[in-house]
Order: C-alpha cells, then sequence, then structure tokens
C-alpha cells in the first residue's frame, strides 16, 4: 500500500511518562544524537499523518512549542490515559501512537499497520519484534474510545495489553529489536549499535 493509499488517520505520541528509570526526567527531552527523542519519534509520522497530537502531563509549554496540540491525561495516569485523550480527540477513523523513546521503527511502519489490519479486520494492531509485543506502538479503531474510557472507570489494573484484548487484536512482525529506550542502558546500547552499523526490521 503506497502513501497516497493510506486511509487518512491521526498520529500521537505519548510523552506522559513519569520517567522514573531516567531519574524522573521528562523522557520526551532526553537526546539522541543531538535531537530530543520526541522529535525523533514524530519523524515516524510525518508527513503521513492527517492530524499530530502529543500526550504529556508536564513541560506543556515546551512540547505546545513544537507546534502540535498537547493534551493532558484526563482519567487515571498511565498509557492508556494517554492513550484515551488522543482516541477521543481524533477527527480521523484510526490512531497510530507511538511512545516517545521509539527511536527506531520498521520502514513503512503505517503502510504495513494498515494492510494487516485490512487482511484481519481487526481493531487494533500491535507491532511485535524479537524484544516482544510492544502494544503502545499501535494502530486502533477511535471508535473505540468510548469502551476504553470504561474500562479505565471500571478496572484497578490500567494495563494497555488487558484492555487491547477486549477487542480483535493483531500483530504486525518485525525482525529486529525496536528501540524503546526504557532505561540509560538501553539508550547506550542503542548508540553502540548504530555506530556499528543501522538496526536492521524486517
Amino acid at each position: 500500500m503506497s502513501p497516497a493509499k493510506l486511509p487518512n488517520f491521526s498520529g500521537g505520541v505519548l510523552a506522559g511518562g513519569e520517567g522514573r528509570r531516567f531519574g524522573g526526567l521528562d523522557k520526551g527531552w532526553l537526546e539522541h544524537a543531538g535531537r530530543p527523542f520526541i522529535e525523533i519519534t514524530l519523524d515516524h509520522l510525518r508527513p503521513l499523518a492527517s492530524e499530530l497530537r502529543i500526550s504529556a502531563n508536564r513541560h506543556l509549554d515546551r512540547y505546545a512549542a513544537l507546534g502540535l496540540p498537547v493534551l493532558s491525561d484526563r482519567l487515571g495516569a498511565g498509557p492508556l490515559a494517554g492513550l484515551l485523550r488522543l482516541l477521543e480527540t481524533a477527527t480521523t477513523d484510526w490512531l497510530l501512537s507511538l511512545p516517545c523513546d521509539a527511536l527506531a521503527l520498521p520502514e513503512s511502519l503505517p503502510e504495513r499497520l494498515f494492510a494487516r489490519q485490512r487482511a484481519t479486520q481487526a481493531d487494533i494492531v500491535v507491532l511485535e519484534d524479537d524484544d516482544g509485543v510492544h502494544p503502545t506502538v499501535s494502530l486502533t479503531r477511535c471508535a473505540l474510545a468510548p469502551d476504553l474510557e470504561q474500562f479505565l472507570l471500571s478496572s484497578e489494573r490500567h494495563s494497555v495489553k488487558d484492555w487491547q484484548s477486549r477487542h480483535r487484536t493483531v500483530r504486525l512482525r518485525s525482525d529486529g529489536v525496536l528501540a524503546n529506550v526504557n532505561d540509560p542502558l538501553a539508550l547506550n546500547r542503542y548508540a553502540q549499535t548504530l555506530a556499528c552499523g543501522s538496526p536492521a526490521h524486517g
């Protein structure tokens, strides 16, 4: 599926985490190769997304300076609360969400996610690589926002995977390891990998 034939979709970056493994630093503003994580992640969605939004709970003015709408959590905390805000404010039928530390992603990710959705008629498509499943790297039907709100209000366990399991969720398999930088050690490993050659994704 070529970019020109992609359905309209909303792009959203989840940058509302507490950054506990980075000593409480706002992960979106950590830098790799002289650029903030948030800018690197947004590059994966430009220019294919019909609209872009950022889910964040601090440094709102700094995120807003990127020229995009910034949404704070309305219910609860964690990535599901941010995902809800992105889904309920989207003006398209689909949301492609990414965590702000997704520094390296498979090529043509939107095209491949939509091809997988079209082949399976799934409500949600999540990325799986050699490191496992990444539930926040996902294509989600925006009509699921009311169900997600109900889930957040009624469930004590706000697990992304638990909510996704309520719906027709399939995986998009990609070889290699997604650079999901959860701690300083992971960032150092990623930098070393790039120094030896770009990580491969199939």
